[in-house]
């Protein structure tokens, strides 16, 4: 496996930092979260790390974690822009609110990042992924973002990580209304009795902004003009109940509704004026557990469907129309004792697409496609001081019809004195999503899962400041599926080997004012099949944050910068350059301020990109200039 290349070297690493810890008095101690762009309060337990609820401070893997309040003070209306401060996190905007968001952990893409909701995969099952631009978070509690390898845990496409969207009961009755530029406006509302909570949210944005012209190196050029045919109009309801059964037993219902319409204007180098794209997403989940003593058995029952719609003006003929479901139902058992705990489980799944096809010469019938997973996973956690811990796990899986895969992983934690240092190796998966295999013309089902080899070490020290790390990072694989640019049907040719470094670091609160900055330095992420880096890798993305939150006082203010570098856009496979030109470098910067009217009303004025930088996250796809909101909430 290629698990043995990696493992001799961090096994001495594990070999002796256990030795260390063993061999000093065993510390005290006192559980602190990871660092985090969170506002204080800081988010103290995390279940996505281990998937089951610990303290932050006992987790492995790296685990940073959005809390509701940051949501709030930014006014993130997308799960993308609410990520957009996380360390680690890439994310390629196509343009304003609407607009689909690509996004990845560490130098991953979309594909290799696990989105979940609740510890549910929420991808579609035609293409393996979500638009995080699509994603409201409307009734999300807060947002936890795991960066190693996952996939004993998870599964498939947990390669660079784990997005946990976390859902949340809160039955306070609250009201929201914003305006801003571009068209853009927002009404959201929150009600609920006891365990029963509603949320609603509607939003719209006409998105309507010029855009400067573009001159890259490579030729391409592009006179200034104005965007068109960007609006976007939203609605979002999400349900929540919470009930204790007795006898240790407890049940929890959610689901959510969200429709999204759009215009697809196109890159500015292909202009698509009378596009239009329609999104209806539909999930529902039901848990059941029951805790007994020191065990809790969990049952989780889920379902996803989506339908994904092209909506042309005029109508031209139709368009290709994709329904997407997943199922997916786990059981999973967690128990702790006084040096070890155990988390066993097991994932049944089943993904379904429909891919509908626009009229054509000849006519082309729709195509009904479908794949099964089932897993069985179990993560052994044991402490051998109280100042060490050491996890070791295994996932098999049998992905019908593409065989079966096995993912072991080994993790450690070592308090040494006023540092902690965590590390971790283990494989990781994607298998070919549907549309890989079946779309007809297009496909190749001959496709092999990627395999790969994450490898990531820390060294924390949570009482320096607020906290300081330094982390490396790695990831190395093979079978890669890459998508021929001449015939667009995808293969597996690439060999990628990955590696980077992480630095974190957060101030003590001064005055109620805390701040909080990071750099991640990708300097190898590179497609060793052709020599050629991997594209959407920014080399360097540093963050910088300054947050006062409303405990000091009637306001409430804060800032934060994102500066990224330029990355490559998608390799020619062929030999020749790029096939278009680099993406664009770029710093944006965002504040907000606060004002308690009331004790329950909070006017907040909010500036995006001050700078009014003009620039292309994604080739061809301009973004939107400065702009400004004003939002009356109750809370």
């Amino acid at each position: 496996m290629i698990l043995i290349a990696r493992a001799g070297v961090l096994a001495m690493l594990f070999a002796a930092c256990a030795a260390a810890a063993a061999a000093q008095p065993a510390p005290v101690v006192t559980p602190s979260p990871s660092p985090s762009p969170s506002a204080i309060p800081q988010i103290g337990r995390v279940v996505t790390s281990d998937r089951r609820s610990e303290a932050a401070s006992n987790a492995t893997r790296p685990t940073f974690v959005v809390d509701r309040s940051t949501i709030e003070s930014f006014g993130s209306r997308s799960i993308g822009d609410a990520l957009a401060n996380v360390p680690g996190v890439d994310l390629f905007s196509y343009g304003g609110f609407g607009a689909q968001i690509d996004y990845g952990i560490r130098g991953t893409t979309s594909s290799q990042t696990l989105v979940l909701q609740d510890g549910i995969p929420i991808a579609s099952g035609s293409n393996g992924v979500v638009d995080l631009g699509s994603l409201s978070t409307v009734g999300v509690g807060r947002i936890e973002v795991v960066e190693s390898g996952a996939s004993t845990l998870y599964g498939s496409n947990a390669t660079g990580g784990v997005i946990n969207i976390i859902t949340s009961v809160v039955a306070q009755p609250s009201l929201r209304i914003s305006d801003g530029s571009f068209g853009d406006r927002d009404v959201a509302a929150q009600a609920g009795s006891g365990n029963f909570a509603v949320s609603f949210e509607r939003h719209i944005a006409a998105n309507v902004y010029a855009y400067p012209a573009f001159d890259y190196t490579g030729g391409n050029a592009t006179p200034p003009g104005t965007r068109a045919n960007a609006d976007a109009e939203q609605t979002v309801v999400r349900l929540s109940y919470l009930a204790q059964l007795g006898d240790g037993w407890t049940a929890r219902l959610s689901g959510g509704d969200n429709a999204i319409r759009i215009g697809v204007p196109g890159g500015l180098s292909f202009l698509t004026a009378d596009a239009r794209q329609g999104t209806d997403r539909t999930d529902a989940l039901l848990d059941l557990a029951h805790t007994a003593g020191s065990g809790t058995l969990d049952l989780t029952l889920s379902g996803v469907a989506q339908k994904l719609l092209y909506l042309d003006v005029p109508d031209l003929g139709g368009e290709d129309d994709t329904y997407d479901g997943r199922t997916q139902a786990s059981l999973r058992y967690t128990t702790t004792g006084a040096h070890s705990d155990l988390v066993t489980g097991i994932d049944l799944s089943r993904e379904t697409a429909l891919l509908t096809f626009a009229p054509a010469a000849p006519p082309q019938p729709p195509v009904a496609t479908a794949q099964s997973q089932a897993a069985a996973y179990a993560q052994f956690g044991y402490d051998p001081t109280a100042a060490t811990r050491v996890t070791f796990g295994l996932r098999g899986e049998n992905d019908a019809p593409r065989g079966e895969v096995l993912a072991p992983s080994l993790g450690l934690r070592a308090d040494l004195g006023a540092a902690r240092f965590t590390a971790n190796v283990g494989e990781s998966y994607q298998v070919p999503t549907l549309i890989d295999l079946y779309y007809p013309g297009f496909s190749n089902p001959n496709l092999l899962p990627e395999r790969l080899a994450n490898y990531d070490a820390t060294l924390a020290f949570p009482n320096l400041g607020g906290g300081v790390s330094i982390g490396y990072f790695g990831r190395d694989g093979s079978n890669l599926i890459v998508l021929n640019p001449t015939t667009f049907a995808p293969y597996n040719a690439s060999r990628v080997s990955v590696n980077g470094f992480q630095l974190t670091a957060a101030t003590r609160p001064l005055h109620h004012v805390r701040a909080t900055a990071s750099v991640t330095n990708l300097y190898r992420a590179l497609d060793t099949s052709t020599g050629l880096r991997l594209s959407s890798t920014p080399p360097v993305v540093a963050l910088v944050g300054l947050e006062r939150p409303f405990d000091g006082g009637p306001f409430a203010f804060g800032f934060r910068v994102r500066v990224v570098g330029s990355s490559p856009d998608v390799p020619n496979f062929n030999g020749g350059p790029p096939f278009a030109d680099p993406y664009d470098a770029y710093t944006v910067a965002d504040a907000f301020l606060r004002y308690r009217l009331a004790p329950h009303a909070i006017l907040t004025l909010r500036a995006r990109n001050l700078g009014n930088e003009r620039y292309a996250p994604v080739f061809g796809y301009p973004a939107p200039g400065r702009s400004f909101e004003v939002e009356l909430a109750t809370q």
